[in-house]
């Protein structure tokens, strides 16, 4: 018989499942279930281990014309093998797949656990639904968030909200985009406390080509102070469509509707 083979057979006598023998030895299931189909073998430790546990010689565990399990050597022959307690960890992989991907794979605990699945959650995460502390994929959830939707403390994405937000479409407390809405806002289009807008501008504080503050309004083409917000809209859409290039139309469209909800 192989090493796994043995380990099925001294298991399955014991009455174990492979979870139960994993967290005795500190390892996970699928480790155990590696063993045991002869496709990865355990470090010597661990061998020793499962002689202490099931009472056998390693050379029975090792030698495979050896058929008879023998009793493993005294406590006085050996120094006693200290097996390390597992970390916290989960782990579910559903059977159902995408072109081999998971449908849903949950992988986390203390450690650096990945997730990849469809809908993936884990430490580290990726699939068209990410949800972890680092996540990449369509739409993300995270710490750390990289995707098409990206929603984290440190977003980017294609459409991004975070505490800092990087996107074509950016919201939250510092963003940098195209078009940003935010505390603090770098882009073209922008919207907020305190807004740096090279095309548009409105905020508290607004500094762009156009610019429109409640309180300072800094800008090269246009700009207006009104605290009451009751700004000239129809100069500043006329400014639009004569001095904001036609390639920002979906932006410059967007704007002009943000400014007529407003008046």
């Amino acid at each position: 018989m192989t090493l796994g083979e043995k380990i099925y057979r001294l298991r399955a006598e014991k009455g174990l499942s492979q979870e139960a023998f994993g967290d005795m030895l500190g390892v996970s299931r699928q480790s155990v279930s590696k063993w045991e189909t002869d496709q990865s073998q355990p470090e010597l430790e661990k061998i020793v281990a499962i002689s202490e546990l099931f009472e056998v010689s390693t050379d029975y565990l090792l030698k495979e014309n050896l058929e008879k399990p023998q009793t493993a050597r005294t406590a006085d022959d050996v120094e006693p093998v200290h097996v390390r307690p597992k970390k916290p960890h989960y782990e579910y992989k559903s059977k159902k797949t995408i072109k081999g991907i998971p449908l849903v794979h949950v992988n986390f605990g203390l450690g650096l656990y990945r997730a990849k699945g469809i809908l993936a959650i884990g430490n580290i995460a990726t699939g068209v639904l990410a949800i972890g502390f680092l996540s990449a994929g369509i739409v993300d959830v995270g710490l750390l968030a990289f995707g098409v939707l990206a929603i984290g403390t440190v977003a980017l994405g294609l459409i991004s909200m975070g505490t800092l937000a990087v996107g074509c479409i950016a919201m939250g407390a510092f963003t940098f985009g195209i078009f940003c809405m935010g505390a603090l806002n770098f882009g073209q289009f922008c919207f907020g406390a305190l807004s740096f807008g090279k095309q548009i501008a409105v905020g508290d504080e607004a500094h762009g080509k156009i610019a429109l503050g409640f309180s300072r309004a800094a800008g090269e083409l246009y700009q207006e102070v009104n605290k009451d917000g009751q700004f000239d809209y129809q100069t500043v859409e006329r400014l639009i469509e004569e001095n904001v290039a036609s390639y920002w139309w979906p932006f410059r469209e967007w704007m002009k509707g943000i400014l007529r909800m407003m008046g």
